[in-house]
């Protein structure tokens, strides 16, 4: 019985999920006839066939339920500093308590942040932009070329521009 070669991935992707046990007696020969055309066959036919080394499954255990090793958050007991207070929350005055944390003053930080990566962005493209005459790279010698990575370089300096306006804006709402 001979299996053509488009054939042999199907067998070999269904031997690949085959149990070991069943895998394990299984000989596979690649036949080369004289015109160079390669066979795969179960049996040795004599002519031209050697024996493929396949390597054996390899089947690893599933991986065990984590859900019953995580707590709910009403199993916590919150710590206490030495005035009694919950870490987790501080007092303003007479107002009730108040998180330890802002969800805006984190909003704030990585706002900040990415103002911070936009202004240096815009700093090094207005760098190579030099004000319209950015310098002509060594792949640029049909002018064309150059024309359009000027016009790319000012697309990106003013959509990087809008970028830091909207973050200063967002900070300046942040902040008041």
């Amino acid at each position: 019985m001979q299996i053509r070669l488009p054939v042999l991935g199907a067998i070999l992707t269904c031997a690949g999920f085959a149990p070991a046990g069943l895998a394990m007696g299984t000989e596979l020969y690649v036949c080369t006839d004289g015109n160079g055309v390669r066979t795969y066959q179960n049996s040795d036919s004599g002519q031209g066939c050697v024996l493929l080394n396949l390597n054996p499954i390899t089947v690893v255990p599933a991986a065990k339920d984590r859900r019953q090793a995580v707590k709910k958050a009403e199993d916590f007991e919150p710590r206490q500093n030495e005035r009694g207070e919950s870490e987790g929350r501080r007092m303003q005055g007479n107002q009730p308590m108040q998180p330890a944390f802002s969800a805006s003053d984190d909003r704030a930080k990585i706002l900040q942040e990415e103002l911070r990566v936009e202004e240096g962005k815009l700093n090094s493209l207005k760098d190579e932009f030099k004000k319209g005459q950015p310098d002509r790279n060594g792949d640029e010698k049909n002018y064309q070329k150059y024309l359009d990575r000027s016009a790319r370089l000012e697309q990106d300096i003013r959509s990087t521009q809008e970028n830091v306006d909207i973050l200063k804006r967002e900070i300046g709402k942040l902040l008041r």
